[in-house]
């Protein structure tokens, strides 16, 4: 088999994991594999709202393989490839545009793709930890507020049993007094 046919064949790795993670999804904006983690959180960015992420058929346990991404080119000036990202405005650039065009004002925010990359998936890491502290907060809040409803439950039914219970108690105290 040819190297391509081989390629073919592999699942993709995440384009985001640092580590060879296999891709489970794909969003069909970008063209990018992401796994199971990042297909959850990269339509929640601000740069990807409203992307459409899908599942990938032929997404198995087995290790994922290499992918062979195309230099992307900029609509805009097209000889150009996309080298850099402004932070500021959260856009892909070419170098035209990094150097000469609206975000010179931003060169301070302006890197190359894998800094880029690196920071935004830190800030992703940071979101997706903080997200599973806050999911813990809010289950043990939960069990709290069930085992208050489960509380609240019995002492309903032991008012209403003590109620029933004086009640009958002055009824036969009453029919007592008629005889």
């Amino acid at each position: 088999a040819s190297p391509s046919t081989d390629r073919e064949t592999e699942p993709p790795c995440c384009d985001e994991c640092a580590s060879a993670s296999r891709a489970v999804a794909k969003c069909l904006e970008c063209q990018l594999h992401y796994c199971q983690i990042h297909s959850q959180a990269h339509p929640l960015s601000k740069s990807s709202d409203g992307h459409r992420v899908i599942e990938l058929d032929n997404a198995s346990t087995a290790s994922c393989g290499p992918v062979v991404m195309p230099a992307q080119k900029y609509p805009l000036h097209p000889s150009h490839t996309l080298t850099s990202y402004c932070m500021q405005c959260e856009h892909i650039l070419c170098k035209l545009c990094a150097e000469k065009g609206g975000h010179q004002q931003h060169q301070s925010s302006v890197h190359s793709l894998s800094e880029a990359s690196t920071q935004k998936r830190s800030e992703v890491e940071s979101l997706l930890v903080s997200t599973a502290s806050d999911e813990t907060a809010l289950n043990q809040a939960l069990e709290k507020v069930s085992t208050a409803i489960k509380s609240l439950h019995t002492d309903t039914e032991k008012v209403s049993e003590e109620v029933v219970e004086f009640y009958n108690h002055i009824r036969e105290a009453v029919n007592a007094r008629e005889k």
